[in-house]
Parts: C-alpha cells; structure tokens; sequence
C-alpha cells in the first residue's frame, strides 16, 4: 500500500544556510579572483601566472562538488504514508522508517546525542522518532506540530488495519481447524 497521508518540506534555519552556504561562496570567491574575474586592490593574481588560472578552476570544481553533495544527500522532502515514514535526501536517496519499527515519536529541541541519526536542520523545529531496538532518529519538518499530529492518526490508522488483518487471519484459521476436527471426527 503507498498512500501518501502527508507530505512536508525540511525547515532549514538562517544559521544553518548561511554555515552550508559559506563555503560555496569562499570557493568560488577565490576561483573569480584568482581567474581575474574580479579584482581586489593590493592582490595580483597574474603573479602566479597560469598557475592561477588552474587554481581557479579548483576552487570552481570545489564549489560544484560541495553543491552535489549538499543536492545529493540534506534531507529535502518528508512524507507520512499509510505504513512508514519516508525521508528524501536530495533528488535520489531515500530513508524508509516502517511503522512497525516506531515505538514513539516526540517534539525535541537542542542538540542531538550520540547516537541519534540526525538529520536535523532546525534546533527549534525537531522531531525526535523512537524506533524499537533504541535507535533514534531526529529530523525538522516546516510544521512540526502539524507533521506529529498526521504522524500519530497515521500511526493508530496503521495500527487499526493491523488488529483487523491479525483478527482476519486468526478467524480464518479458526474456521479451518474446526472444519478439519469436525471432517475427522465424523470419518473415525
């Protein structure tokens, strides 16, 4: 079943874009004054003659990788399905969270401890996701109050389905037990 319940994006505070953003920006700030692009008074670059040229060019590719793996792998998109939590990083990667591995999930603020698999972007904004085994995940949603309300009638409507499957299945067998003591009583 992929029934998509709610879908959010990840909140990302100021601090944290301006720390993700400030490396991108210092390279490719050196690559354009070291290309000759843009000029600083006091600061030739044409001193270090094409050596500058090529440096340049690294600081670029330095920029371009840290913007794939920034695109590749922070958490971009948050979805509640009928059975799991789902969690996009970038445009190819997936974490799955099932249902039936949450034992609770709770609002939580400051800095993650060890051992918590954090994701998180917003040390206002968090979510804190108990899973059975003890392992804890930590992510912010735009809207963490409305993200736990559609978590937790997610999570009872799961748990519902489940009793009834279970109930189902019980009574299924049931009835074949019985069919098959009745069958051998009458053949003995």
């Amino acid at each position: 079943m992929d029934m998509l319940v709610y879908e959010t994006g990840v909140r990302y505070e100021g601090w944290v874009k301006f720390f993700l953003g400030l490396p991108v920006v210092l390279m490719a700030g050196a690559g354009l004054v070291l290309s000759g692009t843009v000029r600083i008074p006091g600061l030739d670059p044409s001193v270090l003659g094409e050596e500058a040229r090529l440096v340049s060019w690294v600081f670029f590719a330095g920029a371009a990788f840290i913007l794939l793996v920034y695109w590749l792998t922070l958490p971009t998109r948050i979805a509640i399905h009928a059975d799991r939590i789902r969690i996009r990083f970038g445009r190819f990667f997936y974490w799955t969270v099932g249902f039936e591995t949450i034992e609770s999930a709770a609002a939580a603020k400051g800095i993650p401890p060890a051992g918590v698999r954090s994701s998180v972007t917003s040390y206002r904004n968090q979510i804190e996701i108990a899973r059975r085994g003890g392992a804890r995940i930590r992510i912010s949603p735009e809207n963490r109050d409305e993200f736990l309300a559609r978590l937790s009638l997610a999570l009872e409507d799961w748990k519902r389905r489940r009793d009834e499957a279970m109930d189902r299945r019980q009574s299924r067998h049931r009835h074949k037990w019985k069919a098959l003591i009745e069958r051998g009583g009458r053949e003995a």
